[in-house]
């Protein structure tokens, strides 16, 4: 083998070293490229799951009260029942002191409940005669012909709803109109 032929293979040589080399540095430039995607996606979701499990924990405890206040609700319907007939009652029981103080501490007790629940984030559904019915509020228990409403309009409320911070915790139950 001649010197020249000698030189020649040492220079392919290191031809093909330096394309290994860029091969493997373009290589090497990609990898490192697709563990920095990898990283910087797993950094993000690890941030939105704390993010969630904050809101979530947030929400336990804003409405870790839903259940008991959702019961509370028959209560007050029935204190609401008593109060609806109170100007009956109240001339029934005029005469008798005893039976009218009875009567005032069972509104007072009404208003204090309805106080307490404004307090802790419990508020009625405004609904009335004639307001459109609305499904995320309203729960629509049957349907009357009424012409003096228009059709798909709140004819009678037979429950009152209510909300919890915002959140639906009982629809009002309302009788709808229908033409």
């Amino acid at each position: 083998m001649s010197k020249d032929d000698s030189n020649e293979q040492v220079e392919e040589s290191t031809d093909v070293e330096k394309e290994e080399s860029e091969n493997s540095e373009e290589k090497l430039l990609e990898q490192n490229a697709a563990l920095k995607d990898s990283l910087l996606r797993k950094i993000a979701e690890i941030e939105n799951l704390r993010k969630r499990l904050e809101k979530e924990k947030e929400d336990a405890v804003k409405y870790a009260n839903k259940s008991f206040a959702r019961d509370l609700l028959s209560v007050l319907d029935n204190f609401e029942r008593i109060s609806e007939n109170s100007d009956k009652v109240k001339s029934e029981v005029s005469g008798n002191p005893s039976l009218k103080a009875c009567f005032d501490g069972i509104l007072i007790c009404e208003k204090d409940i309805l106080s307490t629940f404004k307090k802790y984030g419990i508020s009625k559904i405004e609904a009335h005669r004639g307001d459109k019915f609305n499904h995320e509020f309203h729960q629509a228990m049957c349907e009357e012909k009424d012409d003096e409403v228009d059709a798909g309009a709140i004819v009678q409320v037979l429950q009152n709803g209510y909300t919890y911070n915002e959140r639906l915790l009982r629809p009002a139950m309302v009788k709808v109109a229908k033409k």
